[in-house]
C-alpha cells in the first residue's frame, strides 16, 4: 500500500513540475480545463464530451475576438486618415463581430445542453468568470515571484 502511495505521489509531482514548466497558453489551458472540470463536477463520461464542444465554440471565439482586435489595430494605425464613412463601415463591422459571438455563444449552450445539465451548463458562465479571476491571481503571484508566466 505505501509503495502504491508512493507512486502516486511520485506521478502527481512530475506532473506538477510539467505543469509549471508549460508556456503561456498551454499552462493557461491546462489549468481552465482543471479548473472548469472541477467547478461543473464533470464526470469522465461527461468531460470527454464536453471538451472538444468546447474547445471548437472557444476557437470560434477567439476568432471573433482577433478579428474585434484587428479593427482596433487598424482604427488605431489610420484614424487620422479614415473618412467618416470609414469609421461607420468599422463600427458596424464591430457590431456584426459582437452579435457573432452572440450566436456562437448560443450555439455552444444549445451543443452542451445535449450532454450537460442546465444546472452544469448554467454553472459553466459562473465557472468562466471565476476562472478569469483566479488566472489573474496566479499570472500575478508568477510576476510577484519573478516566474513571469514562463520558466
Amino acid at each position: 500500500m505505501k509503495k502504491i502511495l508512493l507512486l502516486i505521489l511520485f506521478l502527481a509531482g512530475i506532473a506538477a513540475v510539467e505543469l509549471s514548466a508549460q508556456a503561456g497558453p498551454e499552462r493557461v489551458q491546462a489549468l481552465r480545463v482543471a479548473f472548469i472540470t472541477k467547478s461543473l463536477e464533470l464526470t469522465p463520461e461527461e468531460a470527454q464530451v464536453f471538451w472538444p464542444i468546447y474547445n471548437n465554440y472557444q476557437d470560434k471565439r477567439d476568432s471573433c475576438r482577433k478579428a474585434l482586435n484587428e479593427k482596433k489595430r487598424l482604427l488605431k494605425e489610420q484614424k487620422e486618415s479614415l473618412s467618416d464613412a470609414d469609421y461607420l463601415r468599422i463600427a458596424n463591422e464591430e457590431l456584426k463581430i459582437r452579435q457573432r459571438e452572440v450566436q456562437i455563444a448560443q450555439e455552444q449552450q444549445t451543443a452542451l445542453l445535449k450532454v450537460l445539465s442546465p444546472k452544469k451548463v448554467a454553472l459553466l458562465y459562473v465557472a468562466e468568470e471565476e476562472f478569469k479571476k483566479e488566472l489573474i491571481r496566479i499570472l500575478t503571484e508568477d510576476n510577484n515571484s519573478g516566474k513571469g508566466g514562463k520558466k
